[in-house]
């Protein structure tokens, strides 16, 4: 592997300043990472207001504080000069996706999406309850020849340079005798996440994730050590620890990717929880994902109450606000970014399996259109987005807010997820465009009464309780801007 080049000679200069400024015992003396964290801070806060969606202070606010503690994370974490080079690049300098973003709102009104998810393989080392993967089969997988076609393609025609890896289990792929972290190896240029149980990474593999630079662990946890060994094994607990102890060993970047559900949601808000992961075992970002009936034994009560989600709502923006701890939900946060990001909307992103399905998001998985069948007819990633299902999911979003440019009356970003928030307008959709349900999604989930009735009633009860914090928070433009904090 060659030598991360100097072409910008700004990364060595951090690196080394960086490396000194740990030397430092007291944090509040740490003047490079204060002064480094102040300027950013500052910028931040410029780039956080925008009109063309929603004219309001407080999702200006949300952003800064979430973009804020990620530059929290980043700053606490022991970069490698490659690791860092390449977070740079990909966060900072990616003038490509900018030149075509503007060629795209041009020519078609909005940009191209911002990233992607690809789950290359359903196969998976464990057998956690409810879990698609536990029926997978060696056939359920993704040609390499074709995961490293849609990678370039996106690069070149998108600008995209931030990939995520999911499934199964990323680190079970093979296929031509390649792995995904050959395919990180190939892609330099890019930053890649893939959430992972995290009981692959040996000595050996945490020492090439060290090497590589460009591919961060996010490790599934379900709460502390009781909670994790009953969905994922006794012991599981243990061994994700010890996983971590060897990623900071090797300077690996690396996150927490947790499943909320009515029964750890307390838990996961915990400062237990929150100072066991952040603080003691230095993880840089958490991602919250709540529980969605929609794979193998659906369970619709386990899904986190809507008294639990505005809960949920409150303490992870304290979390965010007074930690400065990256954990984001995606569900509660639609504000940050600026509603539902699914179906390849711009700055947004579309989910490709192991089957090569192209579904709108992971949590969506209907889909009219096979990457594998759009190569065959020699069409590109650009065909995955241009069909009338995902345009009629991008008219949604628009009606909802994004690019709007108006004043959020018609919209609740609090409850930002069409299929989870808003299930009758998704399902409408579905039937409308002929939609079929991919690998993992029950065949009669839309036609199932009680399914569907419950998910309604879900709807009904989650609107009455957030439309108005919506009102009062989001729709009051006289609050004072974004603090000096």
């Amino acid at each position: 592997m060659k030598k991360p080049g100097l072409a910008n000679p700004l990364v060595k200069l951090i690196g080394l300043a960086v490396k000194f400024d740990r030397l430092i015992p007291i944090d509040k003396l740490r003047l490079l990472s204060r002064s480094f964290f102040f300027y950013f801070s500052q910028y931040i806060k410029k780039i956080s207001h925008t009109v063309e969606h929603i004219d309001s202070l407080r999702v200006t606010e949300d952003k800064y504080y979430l973009v804020r503690s990620m530059l929290n994370g980043a700053l606490r974490t022991r970069w490698t000069r490659r690791s860092l080079n390449t977070f740079l690049k990909v966060a900072f300098m990616n003038s490509e996706m900018r030149r075509l973003k503007a060629q795209w709102r041009e020519k078609y009104g909005a940009g191209p999406p911002g990233f992607m998810v690809i789950s290359p393989t359903k196969i998976c080392n464990l057998r956690c309850p409810n879990c698609y993967a536990n029926a997978a089969t060696e056939a359920d997988r993704l040609d390499y020849k074709v995961f490293s076609r849609i990678i370039q393609e996106a690069k070149e025609l998108w600008g995209t340079r931030f990939f995520v890896l999911s499934g199964g289990e990323p680190l079970m792929y093979r296929s031509e005798g390649k792995s995904v972290l050959d395919l990180a190896r190939e892609n330099e240029n890019c930053m890649f996440m893939m959430y992972t149980n995290g009981f692959m990474i040996d000595d050996r593999i945490a020492s090439e994730l060290g090497d590589l630079g460009n591919l961060t662990p996010a490790i599934s946890v379900e709460g502390l050590k009781e909670s994790t060994d009953k969905r994922r094994g006794s012991g599981a607990f243990e061994k994700i620890i010890a996983v971590m102890k060897r990623l900071r060993k090797n300077k690996v970047l690396y996150g927490i990717s947790i499943t909320a559900t009515k029964d750890n949601a307390k838990e996961i808000m915990s400062d237990e929880f929150i100072n066991f992961f952040f603080k003691k075992n230095c993880a840089s970002y958490g991602w919250i994902f709540h529980y969605m009936p929609i794979g193998r034994d659906v369970e619709i009560d386990l899904m986190p109450t809507p008294q639990q989600r505005i809960e949920m709502w409150q303490r992870t923006w304290e979390i965010i606000r007074k930690k400065k701890i990256m954990l984001a939900d995606f569900w509660n946060q639609g504000t940050i970014s600026d509603g539902c990001i699914a179906g390849g909307r711009e700055g947004g992103y579309l989910h490709i399996n192991w089957h090569g399905d192209v579904a709108p998001c992971v949590f969506f998985p209907f889909a009219v259109s096979n990457i594998n069948d759009i190569y065959q007819q020699g069409g590109t990633i650009n065909d995955t987005i241009n069909t009338p299902f995902f345009k009629a999911i991008r008219d949604w979003q628009k009606q909802y807010g994004y690019l709007s440019a108006s004043d959020g009356k018609k919209t609740n970003w609090l409850r930002p997820c069409p299929i989870r928030d808003h299930f009758l307008e998704a399902r409408k959709i579905i039937k409308e465009y002929g939609a079929r349900p991919i690998d993992y999604a029950p065949h009669t989930l839309l036609d199932d009464e009680k399914y569907c009735q419950s998910l309604c009633q879900y709807d009904e009860n989650l609107k009455e309780l957030t439309t108005p914090l919506w009102d009062k928070l989001y729709l009051n433009h006289n609050r004072k801007a974004v603090s000096k904090s």
